[in-house]
């Protein structure tokens, strides 16, 4: 590797070899963490239609730190972690949106939105780049996604009846 790279240029360079080879296994590339100096490198993968499994992770890992090891984007020792997102994932592009409609999300926006600067509400359709996001309260507004900073799902908790788990219906 030639001269010291940001965190933003070894990010790249990471997804650009990872990318191919999560399509190849049939799975996506959700995101890539790495903080410059950091000692690890954390790759998070899922398989549309479900989550992946250990199996996935694994033959990721593997492939991919073959790939570093060949391209050598980090120029002092780290580890290499792959998983799965988990269910509160980051949506990074139009097709993640899409992909969870009516999923609960919160969302940071680069604006604030009536003095909120975080905002809460289930993803709904996508249109011309912006994103319609219904509230808890019924209502719904559109977003550019060019305003949203950061999302991620949110883990919505079922509510639990005042029956305990011995009790008959």
């Amino acid at each position: 590797m030639e001269g010291r790279r940001s965190a933003e240029e070894v990010i790249a360079r990471v997804e650009e070899l990872a990318r191919p080879l999560a399509d190849q296994l049939g799975l996506e590339l959700v995101e890539v963490e790495y903080r410059y100096g950091g000692d690890y490198l954390r790759v998070f993968i899922d398989r549309p239609g479900g989550g992946a499994c250990m199996e996935d992770c694994s033959r990721m890992s593997r492939r991919l730190s073959a790939e570093l090891d060949a391209f050598d984007p980090i120029p002092h020792p780290y580890n290499l972690e792959v998983s799965s997102p988990g269910s509160d994932r980051p949506l990074k592009s139009q097709n993640d949106y899409l992909r969870h409609v009516g999923k609960l999300a919160r969302l940071v926006l680069t604006q604030p939105l009536d003095g909120q600067p975080v905002l809460t509400g289930y993803i709904g359709e996508l249109q011309n780049g912006m994103l319609r996001v219904g509230l808890r309260e019924g209502e719904s507004v559109w977003l550019p996604l060019a305003q949203i900073r950061k999302a991620r799902l949110e883990i919505e908790l079922k509510k639990q009846t005042k029956k305990g788990p011995h009790t008959k219906e």
